[in-house]
This record gives C-alpha cells, structure tokens and sequence, in this order.
C-alpha cells in the first residue's frame, strides 16, 4: 500500500466530507464502461461500514445502468490547491489533493422512509439544515440508490500543512517549490531554506507548455 493511503475512518470521513462529486463507473447496453458525476450522500454504520446514497430520474441512462448492475466502481476527489515542483528533475511536479476511491453493491430503495432517510443525507452532505420540509409520501416517484460499500480506501496526496494539522499526519513535506492555484510561487521552508525560489519558474513554464 502507498504511504499517502489510508483506509482508517477518521480519515476517509474527512475527505468524504470535503468532497462534492461523485464519479460513478458504469456501463451502457454494449458494455462499453463510462463515467456520470453525481452528488452524493452517506452514513457511516457500526464498525465503519459506509452506505454512499444517490439520486435521479427514473427514466434515463444512469437510472437503466444502476438498475443493471450488481457491484459498481466509485470515485471522488477534491483539494487541488497546490502544486510541488521538486528539483532538479524537470518533470517532478505533482498536487496536492485528497480522493476516495471504493466499490460496492448497489441497490433501488423502494421503501419511501428509507429514500426520505436517503435524500436527508444526501441535503446534509451540502448544507446544514434541509431547505424545505420533505415528506415520506411524497417519494413515490423518487429514485433513490444506495452503494453498501464492500471495498474503500482515501489517498492524501502532497498534503498541505492545514491537512497534515487536521489528521494528525507526520508525513514531512516534500523539499521544492510549492504554487498556489494561480501558479505563483508559495515562500515557505520545506524542510530547508530555498534559496532564489523565483529562478526556476521558466522550467515550470516549460513544463507546462508540453503537455
């Protein structure tokens, strides 16, 4: 397992928690695989088992894919706040962000206090207070899923010194250079003084110039 893995809950409940897409893999009539971005919900049970909650129509593809399959694929990702360049290898650039990635059984809720259940966790994921009072007779003709989590793990890639306070990681920062979103330099020590941090932004610009 890499060293930027974890698979422990406090860890994946965070990312979770910073997260805001989901991204589903599914697969169409011809079995050719793609991927939908959906927002999402989840509980968390006893002895960490998650329980991820989605929603659509119940007419169009994704709806007739998730109603096919049995286990799917998940994934979702955030934090791309900044960039590491570690000299002097010129294409030693990596970001920072933080991503779930897991598979699971997925399942058509059809009890409506479930779906209701369901769609408060999926509100809750992105505000505190739901909006509008719901009703558990009113989801009839609401399609609502849930993925019963089998297989889960959260990557922390390059963390930036807010997430290593946050979840207690002693991973000691990478030596190099660090950019903001903007692609401007960040002055900081990274484990030892730089010095003349400005001198190498013509090879990121090279860099980014070949992609």
């Amino acid at each position: 397992m890499r060293k930027d893995t974890y698979t422990d809950e406090g860890v994946i409940t965070w990312v979770l928690d910073h997260c805001k897409i989901l991204h589903l893999g599914l697969a169409d009539d011809q079995g050719v695989s793609y991927v939908v971005p959906v927002n999402f919900g989840y509980h968390v049970k006893s002895k960490g088992k998650y329980t991820l909650y989605i929603h659509g129509t119940d007419d169009g593809q994704k709806a007739h894919a998730l109603d096919q399959e049995t286990v799917i694929g998940f994934e979702t990702d955030g934090g791309h706040e900044e960039l590491t360049y570690t000299p002097p290898k010129a294409s030693a650039f990596g970001p920072s962000y933080r991503s779930v990635i897991g598979k699971g059984q997925v399942h058509k809720i059809q009890d409506n206090q479930e779906k209701l259940e369901a769609l408060k966790a999926i509100i809750h994921h992105y505000v505190r207070d739901n909006p509008a009072i719901i009703h558990a007779n009113d989801l009839e003709h609401v399609a609502v899923w849930k993925i019963e989590v089998q297989d889960l793990s959260a990557r922390v890639h390059h963390p930036t010194p807010e997430w290593q306070r946050t979840l207690g990681i002693k991973e000691q920062l990478t030596d190099g250079y660090r950019y903001d979103s903007d692609g401007k330099i960040l002055v900081r020590t990274l484990g030892r003084v730089l010095n003349n941090p400005s001198a190498d932004t013509g090879a990121s610009a090279s860099v980014n110039d070949n992609k």
